[in-house]
Formats: structure tokens, C-alpha cells, sequence
């Protein structure tokens, strides 16, 4: 009766804040609406310049309304995230299109992983591989922003900015001493000894594995980063080193006079040598955006053929998700709908995840290697596929991905909390029960849980385990007996090791992945199809207001942060292959 009566007054406040929220954000809403249909139909000029102005969350793929509506403008790109897909194809029309003379890479302040930020250079690469030129411009640059404005011809800084040079890094907080302070005790139940995603739970630092794995990560990524670092100034890799150690990188003129950029301008100036460039000097240089260029009137897609995308971010989700998750049954709608289209010829899908529900990811692995059955299937790596996002890809024929991508993590664990003191002595409340049997409760977090229950839910995680083991040497053709300790126990790999160990078939990106699926299907002219169709908008914006508003109220505060963290605690019962919380090296 208590939990119905919760249930009510959860759901009476919900509908409360969500009918407010759609009041106020209704004339937002149609605004937006128009804003959108009317952005990008500007005819682009002849002598223009791409102007990329990145800034804000890079995500797979952008959303039409995908924004925030109770806390900053809805028209701001900060809170919508910048689309990876969308850049890289802006890039390839601009290529293709003789009134964009070149590239103006502005560089802000922004939140991407290395597996983006690598494919987002190729593509830039690949536009100067065109004729035209690239200009990058930076006020201050992270190691991130600095390794993407390598692809440039020229990288201008701001004269009294600065670039950062000092090696990457891996960051966990550790939530044992808040659970202490709670009284709330842990039940850590694991299979991998390298599986790290319960360790901010337990302990007050990184265990010597998890320390090692996440050594050989940093490690990868900084080899590849100090490649692009010593290339304008024709630095070696002991005088890369040896700037990021002793941090002899401390001004714009530091980062100058060691060659790693070309030119110390304010962006005025940059704006000059652009016009210079293009219509000539004393005018204003006419730009072309993404937006126009997606949005510019084309013939349809005369190819007969299709190839589909499958976007999945965020983490696994049983059912439906939304749209920071991966929901199973969802995705398996959208695959679904995608085999059942006789025009399709292949499946390329593109995943974005630390993974998530241990269940969840077998139903879309089941359903991906069947659907390979009768077509090709094929998994392209983004920043992250590990766990149960590589789960998800091993259903797959091929598998792509970044040289930065963090993938593996084969492992999973279930965590319970014991709550009995945390209610007793911070709350008053206390529990009692009544049983037909003495483990009809397994999993109470208001009581001791016994040797026998601890040995019964610790054979279910390994049984899991050992399932995630099986599906990994059977869809990888590893061997039914080789040792799990090689590519499994939890360990999270760099898509550079991943190719090594045979987890990952080729590094590249989402394009490598389309041109193998095509490979495979034998067919040479074919268009793309992307998945899951964006929703309509109405229904869009009543989701989003569902998901935005305890977000709201938490925004710009000392408790955002925290929200962050301990969303991705896994606070209900289950069995998960995720990784430990949400991995960033910088």
C-alpha cells in the first residue's frame, strides 16, 4: 500500500512539473518549430568558407529538437550537442562543391572523445585532400582541441591564449566514504578481476588493475596524439615528451617558438587573412554552415540500393530507453524495420556505449547475429563499446573502430546496497517481514544478507560472465579454448590493442564501416537509410520534458555534479556490463 501511495504522489508531481513545463515552453516550442525549418536556406556564395565553430557536447548523431528546454535557450548548440555524422557529411558535400574555397575551424571550448575527435580529423584531412585550405583557430587548446587543429594548414592562437601540453589523464572519483557517511554498505558481486566499474564503491583509490589498464590506455592515446603533435613543428617524440613533462609549454609565444603553431593573430586578424584568401583583402569572408549545406536542395537518391545506420548511444536499457539510452526493444524495432525494407542490402551499426543491462545486451546481440544471417552486419566504434556495448557488437560480421576507442571490458557485475542503518540510524525507520520461505526477499537491502544468498547471486554473475565469454569466442572465432585472461576479465582495451587481440576487425570509421558493409552485400551504388527515424516533433518535445525537468533543478548547482556521478550507479538490482562510470581521458 505504501509503495501505491508512492507511486500516486510520484506521478501527481510529475504530471504537476511536466504540465508547467509544456505552459511555459509552448511558445519556446513553435519558435523553435520555425527556427528550425527556416534555418540553412540561405544560398551559399561563391568563394565561402566552412565555418566549423566547435563548441559545446559532440554527439553520433544530432537531434532536430534535441535540447534543454528549462535551463538555457533552446536554440543554444551547447545544449543540443553538435552531430559527429552531420559534420563529416558537411565536410564530404563541401568537398564536392567548388564555391567552398576552404575550411575555418574555430575551436571552442568542447566535450568529445578521442575516437571523434579522430574521425573528425580524417574527415577534415580528406576536405584539404581536395585543394582546399584549412585554417584553425584557437583562443585556448586542450590536448583534445590541439590534436584535432593538427589537420589544419595553418593553426593560429590567440596571442595571450595558451595551449596545453602536458600529457593525458584518467580521473575516478570514489564514493566509498559517502556510502560510510550514509551507512549504506555495498554488495559488490563481480566476474573480471580488471572489472572496475564497482570499484569507486569500494575502495578509496584505483586497484593495481585497474591502474594498469588505465596506464596502457593513456599510453595508447598519447602515442597517437604526440604523432599529429610533432608534425607542424617537426618535433620528434623525446622533444614531444619532454615539452609535456616539463611543462615548457606555459604561453602562446612558448607554443610558437616550439613550432606547434604556425601564427599568434586575435580572430580578426584570422578573419583577414581569410578574406585575403577568398574575396579578397578588405572585405568580409563569406562563410557556408553545416546547416546549409545539409539543408540545400538535392535530387533524391536514385540508387536502388540502401545501406542502414543504426545510431546507439548512451547506456543499455531493457525496453524502450529514451534518448540518452540504448532501450532493447527499441533498437530491436528499428533493426527490424530496417531488414524488413527489401531495398536494404546491409546493416552498418554505430555504437556509442559503456553498456549497461547485462539481459538487455544479449537480446540485441541474438537479435544482430540473426539478422546477419541474412544480411551483412556490420559495427562501427565510436568513443566508447565496451561491456555491453561490445556485446552488442560482437553480433556483428566485421567490426570498426577507432584507434581510441575504448572497447572490451568483457566482464560484468551486480551490486545491492544494505540500507538497514542508513534508515534505522539516519531516519528512524526500521523493517520487518513475513515469508513463505526463508529467501522469498533475496536481495532485501533492509536486512543481513546471508553467506548462502551471497554464493547464490555471485554464481548468477559468473554465469553471465561465462555466457559474455562464450558469445566473444564464438562470434570472433577465438577458439573454444583460449584463456579469457587474454581478452577478457573486465579489461577495457584501445581500439589499437583490440585489433591486436582480434576483438576488432579493422580501425576506421563510420565511412570504412558503410564501404565494407556495401563490400559485403555486392553492391557498388547504394544510398543511406538511417535509423531510428527522428520521432515527431510533439511527441519529441512531451519526452523531453519528462527527462529535462529533474535535470533543470539541479543545473548550475553544487549538486550537478554529483547527479552526474550517481546517475550511473547502478542503484537497482541486476546484472551489468557497464564501465566504470563514464571514462574520460584528458
Amino acid at each position: 500500500m505504501r509503495q501505491f501511495f508512492k507511486q500516486i504522489a510520484a506521478s501527481a508531481v510529475g504530471m504537476f512539473l511536466g504540465s508547467l513545463a509544456a505552459l511555459l515552453t509552448l511558445p519556446i516550442f513553435f519558435a523553435v518549430v520555425f527556427k528550425v525549418s527556416q534555418t540553412g536556406l540561405a544560398p551559399i556564395e561563391d568563394k565561402s568558407v566552412l565555418h566549423l565553430d566547435l563548441h559545446g557536447r559532440l554527439v553520433e548523431k544530432a537531434r532536430p529538437l534535441d535540447f534543454d528546454f528549462l535551463s538555457r535557450s533552446p536554440f543554444s548548440e551547447d545544449e543540443r550537442g553538435t552531430g559527429l555524422y552531420e559534420l563529416i557529411r558537411a565536410l564530404e558535400l563541401a568537398k564536392a562543391d567548388p564555391r567552398v574555397k576552404g575550411l575555418f575551424l574555430q575551436l571552442r571550448e568542447f566535450e568529445a572523445g578521442w575516437a571523434s575527435i579522430e574521425a573528425l580529423r580524417r574527415a577534415i584531412k580528406d576536405f584539404a585532400s581536395g585543394g582546399k585550405f584549412v585554417y584553425a583557430y584557437g583562443e585556448r587548446m586542450d590536448e583534445a582541441s590541439y590534436y584535432l587543429a593538427t589537420a589544419a594548414e595553418r593553426v593560429f592562437l590567440q596571442p595571450q591564449g595558451d595551449l596545453e601540453l602536458n600529457g593525458l589523464a584518467v580521473r575516478e572519483a570514489f564514493l566509498k566514504g559517502l556510502f560510510q557517511k550514509l551507512e549504506m554498505q555495498p554488495r559488490i558481486f563481480r566476474a573480471g578481476k580488471f572489472k572496475a566499474a564497482v570499484e569507486p564503491l569500494l575502495f578509496e583509490k584505483m586497484s593495481e588493475e585497474n591502474r594498469q589498464q588505465n596506464q596502457t590506455l593513456v599510453d595508447d592515446l598519447w602515442a597517437v596524439a604526440r604523432e599529429a603533435f610533432r608534425r607542424p613543428g617537426k618535433l620528434d617524440d623525446d622533444a614531444v615528451d619532454r615539452a609535456a613533462a616539463g611543462l615548457e609549454v606555459n604561453s602562446a609565444q612558448d607554443a610558437l617558438d616550439k613550432g606547434l603553431v604556425h601564427q599568434l593573430a586575435y580572430e580578426d586578424e584570422v578573419l583577414d587573412l581569410l578574406a585575403e584568401r577568398t574575396v579578397g583583402a578588405g572585405q568580409d569572408p563569406r562563410y557556408a554552415t553545416p546547416g546549409q549545406l545539409l539543408r540545400e536542395p538535392r535530387k533524391p537518391a536514385s540508387a536502388q540500393n540502401r545501406i542502414a545506420v543504426i545510431f546507439a548511444e548512451g547506456e543499455i536499457v531493457p525496453g524502450s530507453g529514451d534518448r540518452r539510452s540504448i532501450g532493447s526493444k527499441a533498437f530491436v524495432e528499428a533493426l527490424d524495420e530496417a531488414r524488413s525494407d527489401e531495398k536494404v542490402k546491409a546493416i552498418v551499426v554505430r555504437i556509442n556505449s559503456p553498456g549497461g543491462d547485462a539481459l538487455a545486451s544479449d537480446v540485441i546481440w541474438r537479435e544482430l547475429s540473426v539478422a546477419d544471417k541474412d544480411l551483412p552486419v556490420v559495427a562501427s566504434m565510436g568513443d566508447v563499446a565496451a561491456s555491453g556495448g561490445y556485446y552488442m557488437a560482437a553480433g556483428a560480421r566485421y567490426i570498426f573502430a577507432e584507434a581510441g576507442t575504448l572497447t572490451g571490458s568483457v566482464g560484468v557485475f551486480g551490486v545491492l546496497f544494505d540500507t538497514e542503518d542508513f534508515f534505522r540510524n539516519k531516519l528512524g525507520v526500521s523493517f520487518d517481514r513475513v515469508v513463505s520461505h526463508p529467501y522469498a526477499d533475496i536481495g532485501n537491502s533492509n536486512r543481513e544478507m546471508t553467506e548462502f544468498e551471497r554464493e547464490k547471486i555471485q554464481s548468477g554473475v559468473e554465469r553471465v560472465y561465462g555466457r559474455f565469454v562464450d558469445v566473444v569466442r564464438e562470434s570472433r572465432k577465438l577458439g573454444e579454448g583460449s584463456d579469457p585472461a587474454t581478452f577478457a576479465e573486465g579489461r577495457v582495451w584501445s581500439g589499437l590493442r583490440a585489433k591486436e587481440l582480434k576483438l576488432v576487425d579493422e580501425i576506421g570509421g563510420l565511412g570504412s564501416a558503410v564501404k565494407k558493409a556495401a563490400e559485403l552485400a555486392g553492391v557498388s551504388d547504394y544510398s543511406l537509410d538511417l535509423y531510428p527515424r527522428d520521432k515527431d516533433p510533439v511527441k519529441q518535445l512531451v519526452q523531453m520534458l519528462s527527462g529535462e525537468t529533474a535535470r533543470a533543478l539541479v543545473k548550475g548547482t553544487p549538486f550537478e555534479g554529483a547527479r552526474e556521478r550517481l546517475s550511473t550507479v547502478p542503484f537497482k538490482p541486476g546484472i551489468y556490463a557497464r564501465l566504470p562510470f563514464d571514462l574520460k581521458i584528458r
